[in-house]
């Protein structure tokens, strides 16, 4: 609107620049008069400047020579700018319009035309703001677009290992109880032989004896990943189940050299939880870091509980500050070396390790989460190469349907 707009005039002439600015105020434009090069470069940083028309011939430095310097220094998207002068030739005109004015108008000149140059120039300008401001909506959308499809990305590749990890699961349970029986049976009948009446033929009975119950702890493993069996659920405070698992570490971590810290955030909920099973997913999270931190530098490890949204988690040395969200989250972060990505994107199947052949079995996490996905939750895993790991254990505040928190 007329009203709202702000026209400079850079006249050294005081009467043309009365003139001018008495034509424009006349026709509703506010108005700035200056009659130096210098001056309004001045105001063209401090006020809010919509046109300049600018005379070429000014006493301290052409016209000319400073279009593009207010350009620049408007900061404010296309400015126009219409050019005054007495030169008449079209090599003046040239001269003009290369130096970055917007159009060009000789003296002496019709008001008429001074006026439907103005209001054609401020079109321009129009036209230009709502353009720039098309395209940061539009630039606004494509990150809004760019970020869904990450997430949606991360939700398929989450969708895709879930359900990969529950065939997988059904197979191994399958598995489990297929070779239970026969375990059973040479288990039984190796305890049976012994003793021997040779020493090398007891030592072979012992042989078979501990073989079958080595097979027989992975296929427990095994089933407990699988999420077989019964569990027996129970209200627990977050910080008393972590407090159990930390006295069964603490002196190992200690003789280790591993630095501890623990962080529980106050005034978390209650957890309906397997506390046997949750404290064995949390002290495998625990051994998997002490394994991790074998043979690093100043190796240290923190054990935090927050509350908050069920999120990829922070490396160290960050820590949680939340303590809103529907999850109470038990993060287990390590300064080690970190997890290759090829090796992340299958870390919670049996049998995958970081660990050198004979050095793990590589059912920690396994394990962990067949016991965290039985309890409705989520286990997840932020690692850098030389950076660390955490790997986040979230699970569901709110009571199971039908229960209270009396009950």
């Amino acid at each position: 609107m007329p009203d709202q707009t702000r026209i400079m005039v850079v006249e050294d002439d005081p009467t043309i620049a009365g003139l001018i600015e008495f034509v424009l105020r006349g026709a509703g434009y506010r108005t700035l008069l200056t009659a130096t090069a210098t001056e309004a470069l001045a105001c063209i940083e401090t006020g809010d400047i919509d046109l300049v028309i600018l005379d070429w011939m000014l006493p301290d430095i052409p016209g000319v020579q400073i279009c593009l310097a207010l350009k620049e220094r408007s900061g404010r998207g296309f400015l126009p700018i219409l050019m005054l002068t007495a030169k008449g030739e079209v090599s003046d005109r040239i001269t003009a319009l290369d130096s970055g004015a917007d159009d060009y108008l000789a003296k002496p000149f019709y008001i008429e035309e001074l006026l439907a140059r103005v209001r054609a120039l401020l079109r321009i300008r129009a036209a230009e703001s709502e353009r720039d401001a098309a395209m940061a909506a539009l630039a606004a959308q494509n990150d809004a677009l760019r970020a869904a499809n990450d997430q949606l990305r991360a939700m398929q590749a989450q969708l895709v290992q879930s359900s990969k990890l529950a065939a997988l699961g059904e197979i191994v349970a399958g598995v489990a109880h297929e070779l239970n029986n026969p375990l059973a049976i040479i288990l039984g009948n190796a305890e049976l032989l012994s003793p021997q009446r040779t020493p090398d033929d007891q030592r072979s009975v012992e042989q078979i004896i501990e073989s079958a119950k080595r097979a027989r702890r992975v296929v427990q493993s095994l089933a407990t990943f699988a999420r077989r069996g019964p569990i027996i659920k129970e209200w627990t405070a977050p910080t008393d189940l972590v407090e159990r698992v930390i006295d069964l570490k603490r002196a190992a971590l200690h003789a280790a050299g591993i630095a501890l810290e623990v962080v529980c955030q106050p005034d978390l909920p209650m957890l309906w939880i397997d506390v046997p099973q949750m404290q064995q997913a949390l002290l495998n999270l625990l051994i998997n870091a002490e394994q991790a931190l074998s043979g690093a530098p100043a190796p240290r490890m923190r054990l935090s509980v927050s509350r908050g949204p069920a999120e990829p988690p922070p490396l160290l040395p960050a820590r949680a500050v939340e303590n809103h969200g529907s999850f109470v989250r038990f993060d287990v972060a390590d300064n080690g070396p970190g997890i290759p990505a090829h090796i992340i994107e299958r870390l919670f199947e049996p049998f995958v390790t970081t660990r050198p052949p004979g050095k793990g079995s590589g059912l920690g996490l396994a394990i962990a989460y067949g016991i965290v996905t039985q309890h409705s939750g989520q286990v997840l895993v932020a690692s850098q190469p030389n950076q660390g790991t955490t790997v986040r254990i979230a699970l569901p505040v709110d009571p199971p349907e039908g229960m209270t928190w009396q009950e």
